[in-house]
């Protein structure tokens, strides 16, 4: 028989809680009012309830939960670097640029697949005294077959990509260079001595995987969120491992952005009669500091186009002012656990609806209910009985 976790105040069991993710999800309250409590059991009776679930964890901490298929960044999964754009790949690697570096950054990217797809080499593409028409051709035949390339040559490539013609008589403007431009290149050379510096770290080594390694088998993350999209799990529940990334939260965001958009653009194409529940904890540190690019993020593009093909997200948060209005308005189902604060009460849309003295008087693990065309409901969440023989 399956443990109810979730009471409403009469002592009644939530039998069914497969309601609170039928539309978004958003877990309010402070540190220590009950939301990782609130999160553990309701993954775990979404589990009981085969409803497909994919957790993002970018700290490790649901590493603890039973029937879960766990894939850890740096241990048995990796990313594609062929999967980001240059822009991407710069602020995965945490570097600061300017639109030279991009564009100069992409076109290495493009070089670099021609080496390894067309060429069948691992070294960097000499760009000095090769025909513009050939290279031309040699872009021409790369497609989606010929994505990958070997990032950890992305520094000496960039070098490659700074070429220009003789100054003099001796130009040859049908190539693509015959000489470095030096200048420029000492101009950028802090740039790309921090690329490289990055490339050799270990945190680029953990996302990237670029280093052979006879006898281990890593697995790509976007390969295992689509298998998951498409094969409903029985019972089990895919945690993604992104804590290696602890230190690099930039990073973090990134990865996390292009895996939410990635899983969305899979359902699009491929729909499926299934739903899908996405989990991120404290999802405000993984959405861009500047607003204005919060419609490129994978978090809100899940939040504002995912529910037409079966995407709900639950996220939770310590304020709902840590996240962008527009992003707020996507929940219609809420979770409040203990709070103090009017401001926070009122950025939230069902202000009118809900007495901010009852909340703040609300213990750990106590929680107000509201869905979506329903009326709120006071909760008591208990820990799965699993959790103490883990602790």
């Amino acid at each position: 028989m399956t443990e109810n976790f979730f009471a409403i105040s009469n002592g009644q069991p939530l039998n069914d809680v497969t309601p609170l993710v039928a539309h978004h999800l958003l877990v309010v309250g402070q540190t220590g009012s009950g939301k990782t409590t609130t999160t553990l059991s309701l993954l775990d009776q979404l589990q009981h309830a085969n409803y497909t679930t994919i957790i993002l964890d970018p700290t490790g901490e649901y590493s603890k939960l039973p029937n879960s298929v766990t894939y850890k960044l740096g241990e048995n999964a990796y990313l594609e670097a062929s999967r980001l754009s240059a822009h991407q790949l710069r602020e995965a690697l945490q570097i600061q640029g300017n639109q030279l570096l991009n564009d100069k950054l992409a076109q290495a990217v493009d070089a670099l697949r021609i080496q390894q797809n067309l060429v069948q080499s691992k070294q960097p593409y000499v760009k000095i005294g090769v025909p513009i028409a050939t290279y031309q051709k040699q872009l021409a035949r790369l497609s989606d077959w010929s994505r990958s390339f070997a990032p950890q040559n992305l520094a000496a490539q960039l070098i490659e990509e700074f070429v220009v013609p003789f100054a003099d008589e001796r130009a040859d403007y049908s190539l693509l260079g015959q000489q470095y431009d030096r200048q420029t290149i000492n101009h950028e050379w802090n740039l790309i001595a921090t690329l490289r510096q990055r490339l050799a770290s270990d945190a680029f080594r953990m996302l990237f995987d670029p280093d052979p390694h006879p006898g281990l088998f890593k697995t790509e993350l976007n390969f295992v969120i689509k298998m998951f999209l498409e094969h409903r799990s029985s019972h089990r529940t895919l945690v993604i491992d992104l804590s290696a990334l602890k230190r690099y939260e930039e990073s973090q965001r990134v990865v996390i952005s292009l895996l939410l958009k990635n899983l969305l653009t899979a359902r699009l194409q491929k729909p499926n009669n299934f739903p899908v529940n996405i989990v991120l904890d404290e999802a405000h540190r993984y959405l861009p500091k500047d607003e204005h690019q919060l419609a490129d993020n994978g978090i809100f593009q899940i939040l504002r186009e995912g529910r037409k093909v079966g995407l709900s997200m639950t996220l939770t948060t310590q304020s709902p002012l840590d996240l962008p209005a527009r992003l707020r308005s996507q929940f219609a189902n809420l979770l409040l656990h203990h709070m103090t604060s009017p401001e926070e009460l009122s950025s939230l849309a069902i202000a009118d609806e809900v007495n901010l003295s009852k909340i703040s008087k609300l213990s750990t693990g106590e929680a107000l209910l509201l869905l979506a065309n329903e009326s709120q409901k006071k909760i008591k969440v208990n820990l799965p009985k699993w959790w103490d023989k883990q602790a």
